[in-house]
């Protein structure tokens, strides 16, 4: 037997007015529903504390799945003539250039009898070296 239901029996066999009985009686229905809410409250914050465990967890293990990422994919970047070279694991260990504006592969061509770098991508970067990309790419070395 809770201590609830010992009150409510305990309130019947007190000798007092019928007033003070029926606030008692309201006071120990709303401590029963106060319970109630406790143990639902208690069962959640549970449920949670679980749940930030596992998102704790799963976040850990992306934070380091990005970091293996990141140095998986590192770049070295040098910048010379203009024209931004890349070289990693995508460029295949080997110095490609870039446009270093929007950072999209370069390409040489010679137009007008010039030569001239220019981004593949759209963003309208171009450049006249007094070389093309392979000079440049022996002069920056390593």
């Amino acid at each position: 037997m809770s201590f609830i239901d010992t009150a409510r029996d305990t309130l019947k066999d007190l000798p007092i007015s019928d007033i003070v009985r029926e606030r008692l009686s309201f006071a120990l229905d709303r401590l029963t529903d106060a319970e109630a809410k406790i143990d639902t409250l208690q069962t959640d914050k549970g449920g949670l504390h679980a749940q930030l465990e596992r998102e704790r967890l799963d976040h850990k293990q992306t934070r380091d799945e990005l970091q293996r990422l990141k140095d998986e994919l590192s770049e070295d970047i040098r910048i010379h003539g203009l024209v931004e070279f890349r070289r990693g694991k995508r460029t295949g260990s080997k110095w490609l250039a870039f446009c270093p504006k929007c950072h999209l592969p370069a390409a040489d061509i010679i137009s007008s009898g010039e030569p001239l770098i220019y981004c593949s991508g759209n963003c309208g970067w171009r450049v006249y070296p007094k070389k093309m990309i392979a000079n440049l790419i022996g002069e920056i070395g390593v």
